[in-house]
């Protein structure tokens, strides 16, 4: 910050910090760096959670001490979560489900722990080591803006039996018949990011960023050389234009928007090569076999002119 606190105005913490949870070794190993014995889960993540928690409030602390023009926000990957039916039981799941993410931004924004988790942990056992800066930190150090990323919705409810963890990902949901999915069983559902960002505007009435989303798919290279991707270019056109209705039609503060990503990488959820999500085509599989050449895909032109005009011409 000191060094680069004059140029870059937006400094973000902890990646997902939500994911971190101990219902999932993956999600305790890919976002909090977690390994402990069994039957330790919840105290070890949660005592990591806090020890997250104090020290993105010292970063937002900071920022504030060296600049006024410094914003310091959190990253959480947020999913909406539709009630299976109108049962009361699964609309009480839901939205038990729901807190599970909103509690990571509850302590984040208003620098105290909820009532719901108090309770949790204290039915639990669980035990915080914590001093009294801990907990003036957190009150001090409450984010500036709310990042996220959003890539589909879930459907919820009490009946766990009927939910099923969609393909290479770590999130139990059941299938929406309203909604066509991915290869990987993702529901893409751009009305849902219009549905986020009013429910994260409207709990928290911060400025909200978001910091990703995006259409994974197997990209094929034509004969001639071009890489279509239209399926591509459709899901990107459909969430920004939902975007821009929660900002025109609905007043919600959207400060940013990066997609996920420019360009081919390894799916973090799946360890795939081939689930591309970029605007740029490389030429490696999932052995890492191939020349690494990078290509444009048919999106890379549509989205620069997207940036060009800001979002007016899709």
């Amino acid at each position: 910050m000191e060094r680069y606190g004059s140029k870059v105005k937006y400094w973000m913490t902890f990646n997902e910090i939500n994911h971190c949870k101990p219902d999932s070794q993956l999600g305790m190993w890919l976002a909090g760096g977690l390994r402990c014995e069994k039957g330790e889960e919840e105290q070890v993540c949660a005592q990591a959670v806090h020890n997250m928690f104090v020290a993105g409030a010292r970063a937002v602390r900071i920022g504030r001490i060296l600049g006024k023009e410094i914003r310091t926000g959190c990253m959480i990957g947020y999913i909406p979560y539709y009630p299976a039916t109108c049962d009361p039981e699964d609309v009480a799941a839901a939205e038990a489900r729901g807190r599970e993410d909103y509690f990571f931004l509850d302590v984040m924004t208003k620098g105290v722990y909820p009532y719901y988790k108090r309770k949790q942990y204290e039915k639990a056992g669980i035990m915080l080591e914590a001093g009294e800066r801990d907990w003036e930190d957190l009150r001090e150090g409450t984010v500036d803006y709310i990042g996220f990323s959003y890539y589909m919705s879930n459907v919820y409810g009490a009946d766990e039996s009927r939910m099923t963890v969609s393909s290479g990902g770590i999130i139990k949901t059941m299938k929406n018949p309203y909604l066509k999915e991915t290869l990987w069983g993702w529901a893409i559902d751009p009305k849902g990011l219009r549905i986020a960002l009013n429910r994260l505007y409207d709990r928290y009435g911060l400025p909200l960023m978001v910091v990703e989303n995006g259409y994974g798919a197997y990209d094929k290279r034509e004969a001639d050389g071009s890489i279509p991707d239209d399926d591509r270019i459709a899901y990107f056109k459909a969430h920004i234009e939902a975007m821009g209705e929660a900002v025109s039609e609905d007043g919600v503060d959207l400060i940013g928007y990066t997609p996920w990503g420019l360009i081919d990488l390894v799916s973090a959820s799946t360890g795939e090569m081939e689930k591309r999500y970029g605007f740029i085509y490389v030429d490696l599989d999932n052995q890492g076999r191939g020349t690494g050449e990078r290509l444009k895909k048919k999106s890379f032109a549509w989205y620069h002119k997207v940036i060009e005009t800001n979002g007016e011409v899709l």
